[in-house]
């Protein structure tokens, strides 16, 4: 009995201590609202695609609503080279308001997710971009950047004559 003893009170020390940190959560929400887009743009200035990620992650966390936060992320997320991760990005700048198609197609980082059909099927989704034709695989768009002409993987945006 006195072996119970012995080892009762460190243990409960060790749970009080272990459920004290569970509780904790000041640092941690510190940490997240203290990122802001321009150190997401810097990262990506710097090239540190891996740290523009997760400072995107932490930006959009703290910032849910934000369409410009999301916008961020998506541009970090392309960087990074997960097309998806900045296809949902886009996505969810887009249900938050983001609207400017100009800004999307001007985008740097977004150059190999703007030839997807996914992309596409978002800006149609979002009402900011009308098929002018579609059949089976095949669709022409009106985009702010031109026509685009998509048949099966392949697709051609032909410029505004403006």
């Amino acid at each position: 009995m006195k072996l119970r003893a012995h080892w009762a009170a460190p243990l409960a020390l060790a749970c009080l201590l272990f459920v004290a940190a569970c509780h904790d959560t000041s640092n941690h929400a510190a940490v997240a609202t203290d990122v802001s887009i321009e150190q997401v743009r810097s990262a990506l200035d710097q090239k540190n695609f891996g740290v523009a990620s997760t400072l995107a992650d932490q930006l959009t966390a703290a910032y849910p609503k934000s369409a410009d936060a999301w916008f961020a992320a998506a541009d970090a997320k392309a960087a990074a080279g997960d097309r998806l991760a900045a296809l949902a990005a886009l996505e969810r700048a887009m249900s938050n308001g983001l609207r400017d198609t100009a800004r999307l197609d001007a985008d740097g980082y977004l150059g190999a997710v703007r030839s997807s059909a996914e992309y596409q099927a978002l800006l149609v989704r979002f009402g900011l971009a009308q098929p002018i034709a579609q059949a089976g695989d095949t669709s022409i768009t009106e985009t702010s950047a031109g026509t685009v002409v998509k048949a099966g993987d392949i697709s051609v945006t032909l410029p505004n004559s403006r």
